[in-house]
């Protein structure tokens, strides 16, 4: 499978970008969500559409972090203890 895009955070809750693969699917999925509203509005959709489509393409982001990151169960975290 390779080496993990995506481990856990040493503090808090959640997984962080560990590889130059998870960095990369950080920055286009924010690209992407800041460019979905813009577009919809330029076209004139219903803001429900692009309110449906944000929340499929973060569905999408979890599975994808999930898939690849270092598997470890999801908890909060104090650091080293």
């Amino acid at each position: 499978m390779g080496e993990p895009w995506f481990g856990q955070k040493a503090y808090g809750f959640g997984l962080s970008p560990r590889s130059w693969a998870g960095w990369w699917a950080l920055i286009i999925f924010v690209m992407v969500i800041t460019a979905v509203p813009l577009i919809a509005l330029r076209l004139g959709t219903p803001r429900w559409i692009a309110l449906a489509i944000i929340g499929g393409l973060s569905v999408a982001f979890l599975v994808l972090v999930w898939l690849k990151s270092d598997r470890q169960p999801w908890r909060w975290r104090w650091g080293g203890r």
